[in-house]
């Protein structure tokens, strides 16, 4: 499997998996453990917690972000934890019915994988009635993501809990929904006794009054989002979503209707100085999305890159985007940003645009010839023809840049073990300490490197690694695969970019060894590509 189609398959909802017939717990015929359900296609298999402990496994959670944290810059990482925590099967020694493990587990999902990923396992697990942690964040994803029957059904239905100030107001908001407006203000009462929340009031009362009362809302919650997005439009306040999670964010932004670009392209390209904040990455946003100038695309999209690479932001951006360069023109001023487009191309597995932008960096653009004179006898040829006279001649990319493309394009196939990429990480050897981390990375997945590969590494100066560098280790020599994969995520806190050469060199041992190789080659690719960038 490539790297780069790894998350496609890995986020592939399936139906719920069946209880494990051969578990040698004891328990209730016909009870599933949360943790015995899953929602990816290609998991870590029934026994991916198998060498694990309650204690251990809950370790391995808790060094991650949480939901309510920043989330993931890096999205191989991030798709590193989801394939871990996506995956159902029997739960680790001693962690059969442990509420702290399933709520963590569900917890750092959602951190990672969003709203969509933590909602569709959620709503495959039993037991949500006497689990009000896990219950709320189904309900919260739920809510968010409009599916509003589901959330209702969570909050009604609970036993434990239900009396909690946040499942008060969400019996509220589904009494409204139901056109229940007595029954919803009395139940905002009730938590408005235990707890006041002006803001959730000034929404609840925008749907049950039918007009707005306040000039100012936020969305803190899944619950205050649903309540906002079904609240009248006419006088509706922008909603804040400054003190808001990541994940709500994105679900924020997605359901957000992209509107069309209303002014003359190149025009609205001159007024992007003058915008800031929202506006501006909207209208930015359009301008790379609009099919009706392609050339102004491309001076947007290479905006927005070297943005991302100022905001240490470049696979995002570039897997937002990745897309769009393949209809981009390959033109004598667009290719002067042909590099980051080529990797903009390969972050999202685009490799055939990206092969063109390699190749036309190699070459240069090509040339259009005009004819001097014109037999009309011979149609098919142009007399005196001759090339662009004030064209500048083109010089391409640094070799060393060029080393390191092709580099990626190998791993970004699944090539590296072709006998051509031996001459390619020796000279990417040559490019210094950051191509020392790839090439470290690549010796841990069994690629043969130079002798000077070891030296290299002990010329290091001595820095101190990740606490859970040598837990990673001991993890995989046990073959506890979720606990690696998750331990793993955590040595590459800063992302595959920010790990030393040490650090991703075990990594990719560890992921190997527990049979995770592509996971491994997605990493070393999104390293490479934030490093060109």
């Amino acid at each position: 499997m490539s790297p780069t189609n790894s998350l496609a398959s890995l986020l592939a909802l399936t139906a719920l998996g069946i209880a494990h017939a051969q578990d040698i717990e004891v328990r209730q015929l016909g009870s599933l453990d949360p943790l015995e359900v899953g929602v990816a296609t290609n998991g870590l298999g029934e026994s991916l917690w198998a060498g694990s402990t309650v204690q251990t496994a809950i370790n391995a959670l808790e060094g991650l972000p949480g939901s309510d944290s920043d989330g993931y810059r890096s999205p191989a990482r991030a798709n590193l934890v989801a394939l871990a925590l996506l995956s159902g099967g029997r739960p680790p020694q001693g962690g059969r019915g442990n509420a702290s493990l399933a709520n963590l587990r569900a917890d750092r999902l959602l951190a990672a994988s969003g709203a969509e990923a933590a909602y569709s396992l959620l709503e495959r697990t039993p037991g949500l009635d006497r689990a009000p942690d896990l219950a709320r964040l189904h309900a919260e994803t739920a809510f968010a993501l409009a599916a509003g029957d589901a959330g209702c059904r969570t909050a009604n239905g609970l036993i434990v809990g239900r009396d909690q100030t946040y499942w008060l107001r969400a019996r509220a908001f589904c009494h409204a929904l139901n056109g229940e407006d007595a029954a919803a203000e009395l139940s905002a009462d009730l938590a408005r006794t235990e707890e006041p929340d002006s803001n959730f009031d000034g929404l609840l009362y925008a749907i049950t009054i039918g007009s707005w009362t306040v000039d100012a809302a936020s969305a803190d919650t899944g619950l205050d989002w649903a309540l906002a997005a079904v609240s009248p439009a006419e006088g509706r306040p922008v909603i804040n979503l400054t003190d808001a999670p990541d994940w709500l964010v994105a679900v924020a932004e997605s359901a957000s209707a992209t509107s069309e670009l209303e002014a003359d392209p190149a025009l609205a390209l001159e007024g992007l100085a003058m915008q800031e904040g929202v506006g501006r990455e909207r209208l930015l946003d359009q301008l790379i999305r609009q099919d009706f100038d392609r050339l102004v695309a491309a001076q947007a999209l290479a905006t927005a890159l070297e943005e991302a690479v100022r905001d240490d932001d470049f696979m995002r951006v570039a897997r937002e985007y990745g897309r769009e360069v393949g209809t981009l023109p390959i033109t004598l001023d667009t290719l002067v940003d042909g590099g980051r487009f080529a990797l903009a191309a390969l972050a999202v597995g685009d490799v055939a645009a990206a092969q063109r932008w390699r190749d036309t960096l190699e070459n240069g653009p090509p040339v259009r010839r005009t004819a001097s004179t014109f037999d009309p006898t011979k149609p098919g040829d142009l007399i005196g023809a001759v090339a662009e006279p004030d064209r500048p001649e083109w010089a391409p990319p640094s070799p060393s840049f060029m080393v390191g493309l092709d580099l990626a394009f190998r791993i970004a196939q699944n090539q590296v073990r072709r006998s051509s990429t031996d001459a390619l990480i020796q000279a990417r050897l040559e490019a210094g300490e950051a191509g020392l981390g790839d090439i470290a990375a690549l010796a841990g997945l069994g690629m043969a490197v130079p002798a000077d590969f070891r030296l290299a590494l002990y010329r290091l100066e001595p820095a101190a690694g990740s606490p859970a560098l040598a837990t990673m280790n001991a993890a995989a020599m046990a073959g506890a695969r979720a606990e690696t994969a998750l331990l793993a995520a955590q040595v590459l806190a800063d992302g595959p970019a920010g790990a030393s050469p040490t650090e991703l060199m075990q990594v990719t041992i560890a992921l190997d060894r527990v049979g995770l190789r592509d996971m491994a080659l997605a990493l070393v690719l999104e390293r490479l590509i934030v490093e060109l960038a």
